[in-house]
């Protein structure tokens, strides 16, 4: 069965401005729906989260590098004058297990 094609009536242009017209109004719809409320959100911070927040900053400027003995064991172990104390690694490394829980 042929299909039968009706011709449009109505010039290309006035189309494209019908089309152009229904763009409009659903960006300034989206827009409307997306504007800014007059609500302000709030944030209060514990005095624990201040607290934190205060240490974070504090320890970002120093690393906790103790430079002058870095130095100092530096050049000690450059001179070979640098001594191992077997012991007190042993008994620090003991009492580090026996901290977090080993027994």
């Amino acid at each position: 069965m042929p299909n039968k094609i009706v011709a449009s009536t109505a010039s290309p242009l006035s189309l494209l401005s019908g089309i152009q017209s229904a763009r409009d109004k659903t960006v300034s719809n989206s827009v409307a729906a997306t504007a800014p409320t007059a609500a302000v959100d709030k944030l209060s911070l514990t005095g624990d989260a201040v607290r934190l927040q205060q240490l974070d900053q504090a320890s970002s400027l120093h690393n906790g590098i103790d430079m002058a003995r870095v130095t100092k064991t530096r050049a000690a172990i450059a001179s070979g004058s640098y001594q191992i104390d077997s012991k007190q690694i042993a008994a620090k490394l003991t009492r580090m297990d026996w901290d977090l829980g080993g027994k």
